[in-house]
Order: C-alpha cells, then sequence, then structure tokens
C-alpha cells in the first residue's frame, strides 16, 4: 500500500516536471518567433531572446529527463535487454536503474553545487541582460532529482519484477 502510494507521488512528479518542461517549450517557440518577427518586420533585436532560449533548452532537457527515461524514450542499446526473458531481463533493467540512479545523483550534486556557488557568489551571465545564473541553473538539480527519482521508482518494479518470476519458477 505504502509503496503503490509513494509510486504515484513520483509518478505525479516526474509529470509536473515533464509538463513544466513542455511549458518551457511553448514559451521558447513563442519567444523564437517573437525575434523572427522583430527581425524581418521591425529590423530590431531582443536583447533576451538568444541568451534565454540556450537556458531555455537546458531547461526542457533536464526537466523530461525522468520522465523519458521511465517511458524508454531515450536513446539505448535493447538488443541485450530483447534477448532476456523473465528473471535475468528485470536483473540487468535493475542494474541500468541502478547505473542511472548513480549517474542522476553525481549530475544533481554537481549541479546543485554550481547553482549554489552563482547564487551566493551572484553570478551573472556576462551578456547585456545580466541574468542571474543560479536561475537557469536550479533547472538542472531539480531535474537530475526527478531523474533519481525515477530510477528508484523502477528500479523498485524491476526487483519486483524478478522476485516474481523466481517465486513463479519455483512454483
Amino acid at each position: 500500500m505504502i509503496i503503490r502510494t509513494i509510486d504515484k507521488v513520483v509518478g505525479r512528479v516526474g509529470d509536473l516536471s515533464f509538463h513544466l518542461s513542455l511549458l518551457v517549450t511553448v514559451f521558447l517557440v513563442v519567444a523564437i518567433i517573437w525575434e523572427v518577427v522583430n527581425r524581418f518586420l521591425f529590423g530590431t533585436s531582443s536583447v533576451w531572446v538568444s541568451e534565454v532560449s540556450g537556458y531555455l533548452v537546458a531547461s526542457i532537457l533536464f526537466l523530461a529527463a525522468g520522465r523519458v527515461y521511465r517511458e524508454g524514450g531515450h536513446v539505448s542499446m535493447s538488443i541485450f535487454i530483447d534477448m532476456l526473458t523473465g528473471a535475468p531481463k528485470f536483473a540487468l533493467l535493475a542494474l541500468i536503474d541502478v547505473l542511472v540512479l548513480g549517474l542522476a545523483l553525481v549530475v544533481g550534486y554537481a549541479t546543485y553545487d554550481m547553482a549554489l556557488l552563482s547564487y551566493q557568489l551572484n553570478w551573472r551571465s556576462s551578456t547585456t541582460l545580466a541574468m542571474p545564473l543560479f536561475i537557469p541553473q536550479m533547472f538542472m538539480p531539480i531535474g537530475a532529482a526527478v531523474l533519481a527519482l525515477e530510477a528508484i521508482r523502477l528500479l523498485v518494479r524491476n526487483i519486483c519484477g524478478v522476485c516474481r518470476t523466481m517465486q513463479g519458477a519455483q512454483a
């Protein structure tokens, strides 16, 4: 019961992060259209669009990573997984989940440390916009945390799959 509740909560957090990345994508498209219209119709350029669009792309990638991993939408070499069935397949998937979890924790720690340092030292971009760098950087540890939660969620599911197939083989 408690595992199902945690599973639902983590799924909703992953979905929320993904939907936030969709909103950021819409904003990115609108900003680029704005820039194109400004350049061609008015012969002027916005100071913020080129800088902010780079930050938005990074935000989209990190915020969507958890859900993309959950749905298997990432690039993978599934030839070995497709060759396996039962407990060995679940065990290999669990190993992959452990590796993804490790990567997410390392990336999360490093990007959190970077964003915190940027905040503490009040670092700003060197462009005219002079945006505080911690603002776009904070989406990276958030996305890494969501990816870690999704990896844990899938790890538990795959371990349960190993247990179920082992029990089925003994019966």
